[in-house]
């Protein structure tokens, strides 16, 4: 947790008397295990209509937010998605393509187990249904004090979630007026009063 995170801790003022909002979303902060993740990798390739089955990873990780509340490479002792696919050869192979842009390549991968298929493995895109945008887990609560930490240590807060709804944006899995709203109703109505007045309350929701 950054310094300014501390220091805001220190000078909050919260008013432990007030009511928590009761929510219908209730989610789990459990993550999937190790197996339940590789199989939900499995699956996103077997649903690619590129040639010779490759996945791009970035669909890959789009399919397991929408899956699973909860996941995180770190949860299984790897930094990235991409090194926990490499950590299992016996079940993925992993291409590099050349980079579309300066700076930027492009991660694919193939089941290792079967033979290239020039058609890939499914004739039309068969996404997995698309959940309903959800409240923030206290995991994901506490990396957006973080990002907001960081972006505070060297800007002024214009009095407004700028910030933190530019955050909720990025991740379309989460409901932005949702979220919003309910920080505002735990006395959060700008980026400084999240980490001031938000940050213990959001574990009780």
């Amino acid at each position: 947790m950054s310094d300014t995170i501390k220091q805001s801790l220190g000078v909050r003022e919260i008013c432990m008397n007030d009511p928590i909002p009761e929510m219908p979303i209730s989610v789990s902060p459990t993550p999937p295990s190790e197996a339940e993740v590789l199989d939900a990798i499995e699956q996103s390739v077997r649903r690619t209509t590129k040639a010779y089955g490759y996945q791009h990873l970035s669909t890959i990780g789009t399919h397991l937010r929408a899956q699973f509340s909860v996941f995180s490479p770190s949860d299984y002792g790897c930094k990235t998605l991409l090194q926990l696919i490499e950590r299992h050869p016996d079940r993925f192979k992993v291409k590099w393509s050349a980079p579309a842009h300066k700076g930027r390549s492009h991660v694919w991968i193939r089941l290792a187990g079967e033979p290239k298929r020039k058609e890939g493995y499914s004739s039309k895109p068969t996404l997995p249904p698309k959940l309903k945008p959800r409240l923030m887990t206290v995991r994901e609560f506490n990396r957006l004090c973080e990002s907001l930490g960081e972006w505070l240590e060297a800007h002024q807060c214009d009095g407004s979630l700028r910030k933190t709804r530019q955050w909720l944006r990025r991740r379309d899995f989460l409901s932005l007026e949702g979220n919003t709203k309910l920080i505002k109703q735990l006395g959060g109505h700008c980026d400084c009063e999240v980490l001031m007045n938000v940050i213990e309350k959001w574990s009780e929701v």
